[in-house]
């Protein structure tokens, strides 16, 4: 349809009826997120009612509840408007801000699991990538623990070997080489049940779960390179020892290092002539006075 072809008359009846639906649709909105806050408090209401009777109330519904008043405060101030003109949007009313404020009350649905209780096998790829993410941040962390271990464990091994050898041959250990040896043979007696567990077709959260687990029932578990003390004492002593300073040099500091070398390069060729030269003007002195 062409809307320049149609008639004005016909074509500001069109523009009034679609500002009309465009109103209605806000005035739905509001309507709708009112619905919705109201839904949350009677959620966060039981919650807080069964939290209390416990005698505490979780973190995670402690700022449910604070995330919830601060939507009501700014619903509050848009409400007046629109309860004054009921039944159309009133041009008071920034749209953009009513829509910000819809989108977090979804997210706040979403994440306490209001209309999201479903059955069967659903997708949402927005949590998939959330889960996807935070899972392989937890596996570079873990992997990355795992590795420095073995290689600290590696460290430990070659060690000790040096030190039953030279034992072997008649050296005399002193406390400190012992303690090393004792700490090496129980590291080596519980790595191999560490390490089964390790290779469990486990999630990285649920490696976190059964290690802390096992941590708090049996904390000698866990041998020595896998521990937090000798991870951040090994971290420090890479930071110290093997720390590699890169210069950033622009193209003004090149070209001054170039000319600070030729002037030395030429300083240095001049000295050297002179002397050369004081050498044979002084021969060619003691030359004539004989």
């Amino acid at each position: 349809v062409k809307f320049a072809a149609l008639d004005p008359e016909l074509r500001v009846r069109i523009q009034d009826s679609d500002a009309a639906l465009q109103k209605k649709k806000d005035m739905l909105s509001y309507r709708k997120l009112k619905y919705d806050l109201e839904r949350i408090f009677v959620y966060l209401e039981g919650e807080m009612s069964a939290a209390s009777s416990k005698g505490y109330v979780p973190l995670q519904d402690r700022l449910a509840v604070a995330e919830f008043g601060l939507l009501e405060g700014q619903v509050g101030t848009i409400r007046p408007l629109f309860e004054a003109n009921e039944g159309s949007t009133p041009e008071d009313v920034d749209v953009d801000v009513l829509q910000v404020i819809m989108e977090q009350t979804a997210d706040l649905k979403r994440r306490l699991g209001i209309d999201f209780l479903v059955t069967g096998f659903t997708y949402d790829p927005e949590a998939f990538r959330r889960w996807l993410a935070g899972s392989l941040e937890k596996f570079k962390v873990l992997a990355a623990f795992g590795g420095k271990g073995c290689q600290l464990f590696y460290n430990d091994l070659k060690f000790s070997t040096n030190l039953v050898s030279r034992a072997i041959s008649g050296y005399t250990l002193k406390p400190r080489e012992v303690r090393t040896l004792r700490r090496t043979f129980k590291d080596l007696l519980t790595f191999i049940p560490f390490a089964i567990i390790f290779i469990l077709p486990l999630s990285p959260v649920g490696h976190v779960l059964v290690f802390g687990a096992i941590q708090r029932v049996f904390p000698e578990f866990f041998p020595s390179p896998f521990t937090e003390a000798r991870q951040n004492l090994f971290q420090l002593y890479e930071s110290t020892e093997f720390t590699q300073v890169t210069f950033q040099e622009g193209f003004p500091e090149k070209f001054q290092r170039a000319i600070e070398a030729i002037i030395y390069i030429i300083v240095t060729f001049g000295k050297t002539v002179g002397t050369k030269i004081g050498l044979i003007d002084e021969t060619e002195g003691n030359g004539s006075d004989s």
